[in-house]
């Protein structure tokens, strides 16, 4: 009976020490998940905030392009060329469309074939030959 006993108590003190390991990892769990949540709480907030405010200020910057390029459209009594050419490199640069620009600016279409042609030409080095028609596209 004696060796009953003894394994007895050998397996409470290797027992009653686990179950309060046990119960103290359980805890600390418990508390690192709660901490878990309000970090996650707490940068969904800030990521909520960030996307109202590149929101709000790429409206702001939008219209505040969009007033630029109203107030560089030259009237119709303007004779400075560079603003065309300027509006229509601009705005291609940003991917609009050609037909897009060209109602946009109010321009005939061979002009601004012709601006985006020469700016081709001007980026990469390109000098069209006197007698090479292949490379220049004729307007009627």
């Amino acid at each position: 009976m004696t060796n009953f006993y003894m394994f007895f108590i050998l397996i409470l003190c290797g027992f009653i020490p686990a179950l309060l390991v046990r119960k103290i990892f359980s805890q600390r769990i418990q508390s690192l998940e709660q901490d878990l949540l309000s970090i996650c709480s707490a940068v969904s907030q800030m990521a909520e905030i960030q996307m109202k405010t590149h929101r709000k200020y790429s409206t702001s910057l939008e219209s505040l392009e969009e007033r630029i390029m109203e107030l560089s459209i030259p009237s119709n009594d303007s004779k400075l060329p560079l603003e065309r050419r300027h509006q229509v490199l601009t705005l291609a640069r940003r991917g609009m469309a050609l037909n897009d620009i060209v109602k946009r600016l109010k321009a005939p279409v061979g002009e601004a074939e012709l601006i985006l042609n020469l700016g081709k030409y001007a980026r990469t080095g390109n000098h069209i030959k006197a007698g090479n028609k292949d490379q220049v596209r004729q307007y009627a």
